[in-house]
């Protein structure tokens, strides 16, 4: 069977699989959509934007119709392939800027997108998506009676709206790609099985790292991570609302990145009530890298830290997690933290400090 043919065949509908709901509510949308994190009129009006723009990406990307993607990927776009860098490897993951990208659309390597239900996170003029697409990449040179199988990519991206226009500006890879035969990933958590997930797998086993900063504005924003970690095992309360925006949102736990519900995503009303509580007792930054895009800031690392009250056992844990930051009036807002992996238990810090 040649390419050309498995293209023809792909296109045709198939059964997948739906996302397990919201940790707010479950929206009734078309099978296109699902769920969508949403505040106001206004919000929810931005949000099916910025989803319809994406499902008109995923379709560009297979035509290779660069024109339109010319109009909507930001000058400073930035793609990371392969979850590796969620538990902190150094090998693997391709990271394509935007020449880069639009030449694979151009070369049409890519003979299905399809997302499935993916959701949005509204921040104002900034964009937050999730879920999943299913891919199968055919890269240029490959034996055309070689047919390739179809792969699954949980995914998490960040749009900004510039001069009255949405832009496509970051996509990370957060779980796979893995082989997903029939366009149904078997690694997806399904309702009924997340009491039995277990996060933070598999086990990282990664070196701590420091990574200099490449700009006056990539090391603001490391020092500020410095001083959340201070200001929260402190118990400054006045820090952290102060730089943190009203509408922040922070997701425990990595379930989400196999399509399931977050067990606990803190409002900043929440999350607030933690610091003034004094609830971490240590919060620890390493491996830190940042991703620049002007006034929006993303960056991803490990911490370890420890909870008021935990058993012996549990006593300190490791995450790693993608963070949004957004210039407003010349200061900079967290907007959103989730993790990507974990958290990890342990007696002691020494015992995550590779997780």
């Amino acid at each position: 069977m040649s390419l050309r043919s498995v293209r023809v065949i792909l296109r045709a509908p198939r059964v997948r699989e739906a996302w397990g709901g919201s940790a707010w509510r479950k929206e009734e949308t078309p099978p296109s959509d699902a769920a969508v994190l949403t505040g106001s009129a206004a919000a929810r009006q931005s949000a099916a934007e910025v989803l319809d723009l994406q499902r008109k990406i995923e379709a560009a990307v297979v035509s290779g119709d660069v024109t339109f993607a010319d109009a909507v990927l930001s000058s400073d776009f930035h793609f990371r392939y392969g979850d590796g860098w969620t538990r902190g490897e150094k090998t693997g993951g391709i990271e394509d800027d935007r020449v880069a990208f639009m030449k694979r659309m151009a070369d049409r390597e890519y003979l299905v997108h399809d997302l499935d239900q993916p959701k949005a996170e509204m921040h104002g003029d900034v964009a937050i998506t999730w879920g999943r697409y299913v891919s199968l990449f055919a890269p240029k040179g490959i034996n055309e009676e070689q047919v390739p199988g179809l792969s699954s990519i949980w995914f998490e991206r960040v749009w900004e709206k510039r001069n009255g226009r949405w832009q496509w500006i970051s996509h990370r890879t957060v779980w796979g790609p893995h082989p997903s035969p029939a366009g149904v990933d078997p690694t997806q958590v399904r309702p009924a099985e997340a009491a039995q997930y277990v996060p933070g797998l598999p086990e990282a086993k990664a070196q701590p790292e420091t990574y200099r900063p490449d700009s006056k504005e990539a090391a603001e924003i490391l020092s500020l991570e410095q001083d959340f970690a201070v200001a929260i095992t402190s118990g400054n309360q006045a820090f952290f609302d102060s730089h943190t925006s009203d509408d922040f949102l922070m997701w425990h736990g990595d379930i989400w990145t196999r399509g399931g519900q977050s067990p606990l995503i803190d409002t900043k009303q929440a999350f607030s009530e933690r610091v003034r509580s004094r609830q971490y007792l240590a919060w620890n930054f390493d491996s830190v890298k940042t991703e620049m895009h002007g006034d929006i800031a993303i960056t991803c690392g490990r911490y370890t830290a420890s909870l008021r009250g935990s058993p012996p056992d549990r006593a300190w844990f490791a995450v790693w997690f993608e963070r949004v930051y957004h210039k407003r009036n010349g200061r900079w807002f967290l907007i959103s933290q989730r993790t990507v992996h974990g958290a990890s238990y342990g007696p002691t810090r020494e015992s995550v400090s590779l997780k």
